[in-house]
C-alpha cells in the first residue's frame, strides 16, 4: 500500500528502513523528548528503529499488513526523497476480529514546520475511517508541551475523550526509564531559552510521574535541579511541574469503528 499526496510518498517500513529510522528518529534526543524511548547510546537508537521495523513493517514478524491491516510508513518528501520520519499505526485483531491499536509519528527535526505530518495525518485518516473492520484507534500526546500533536492527531478522525494513566498506558518502569532519559537529555542541553525550553519537557513529563506515585515530588525536584545544573528551576518548570501533578495522566484520543470493543491496551511498551 503507498499512499501519495502532493508533497509526500507514504509507504509501508520495511526492515531496510531500520538504520534511516535509527538516524532520524531515534538519534535524536528533541524527537525521542515526546516519545517513550531510551536512547543515550547508538546502540540503543538502533534497537529501537529494529523493533518497530520488525513489529509494523511489512516484511517484519507482526503480521500486521499481510493480515489486511496498516502498520508503520515511512514518510519521504517528493523534493528530497529522503526519509523524513515515520507515521502509521500499531494494529491487532480483537476479539470481534476488528482493528484495535495506536496511531502515532515522529518527524525529524530538520523537517519541522512545514506541515509534513499534517499532510499525512489527512491521508491516513482517510485511509483509517475506510476500513470495515475498525474498532478502536487511539492515541495519547503530552498536552501542555506539545499542544500541535493534539491538532495534527484529530486531524485523523481521532477524538478527544478525556485523559489517560501514564502507568495504564506505560506501566511504572518504562515511566522511570523515561524520566531517567529526559534527565539526561537536560543535562546535555546547552544553555539558553532550548534548554529552558527542555527543562519545561522535562518538568511536565515529570509532574505526570509524581501525580501517579512513581516519582516523589522531592526527588523529581532535585534530580531536575541536578541535571539542570542550578540550585533553582524556572518559574516556567515549577509551573508546568505542579500543574501536571494537578492533571494526572496525558492528553487521550481515539476513533471508533460501528462494533462495540474495550480501548486497547499499549502494546508497544
Amino acid at each position: 500500500m503507498i499512499i501519495e499526496t502532493d508533497r509526500l510518498i507514504l509507504q509501508p517500513v520495511t526492515k531496510q528502513d531500520t538504520h534511516g529510522i535509527a538516524q532520524v528518529v531515534f538519534s535524536d534526543p528533541n524527537v525521542v523528548g515526546m516519545l517513550a524511548h531510551d536512547i543515550r547510546t547508538p546502540e540503543s537508537a538502533l534497537a529501537e528503529a529494529e523493533r518497530w521495523t520488525s513489529i509494523m513493517g511489512s516484511d517484519g514478524d507482526g503480521g500486521i499488513w499481510d493480515d489486511g491491516g496498516m502498520g508503520l510508513f515511512s514518510v519521504v518528501p517528493k523534493s528530497d526523497q529522503a526519509l523524513a520520519g515515520v507515521t502509521g499505526f500499531y494494529m491487532e485483531r480483537n476479539e470481534h476480529q476488528c482493528w484495535n491499536g495506536e496511531y502515532f509519528y515522529a518527524l525529524g527535526t530538520q523537517w519541522h514546520g512545514r506541515g509534513l505530518m499534517s499532510e499525512a495525518a489527512d491521508a491516513l485518516g482517510e485511509r483509517l475511517r475506510s476500513l470495515d473492520d475498525l474498532g478502536v484507534i487511539y492515541a495519547g500526546y503530552w498536552d501542555m508541551i506539545n499542544e500541535a500533536s493534539g491538532r495534527l492527531l484529530r486531524r485523523t478522525g481521532l477524538k478527544p475523550k478525556g485523559r489517560k494513566s501514564v502507568i495504564e498506558e506505560y506501566g511504572g518502569d518504562r515511566c522511570r526509564m523515561i524520566f531517567e532519559f529526559d534527565l539526561w537529555r537536560l543535562s546535555k542541553a546547552a544553555p539558553g531559552d532550548d534548554r529552558n525550553a527542555i527543562l519545561s519537557q522535562v518538568a511536565r513529563r515529570a509532574g505526570a510521574f509524581v501525580a501517579e506515585d512513581i516519582i516523589p515530588r522531592d526527588d523529581a525536584l532535585a534530580s531536575l535541579k541536578d541535571s539542570y545544573g542550578s540550585p533553582s528551576l524556572t518559574r516556567d518548570a515549577i509551573t508546568i511541574l505542579d500543574e501536571s501533578i494537578k492533571r494526572p495522566g496525558m492528553a487521550y484520543l481515539e476513533i471508533r469503528g460501528t462494533g462495540e470493543t474495550a480501548a486497547p491496551q499499549n502494546r508497544l511498551k
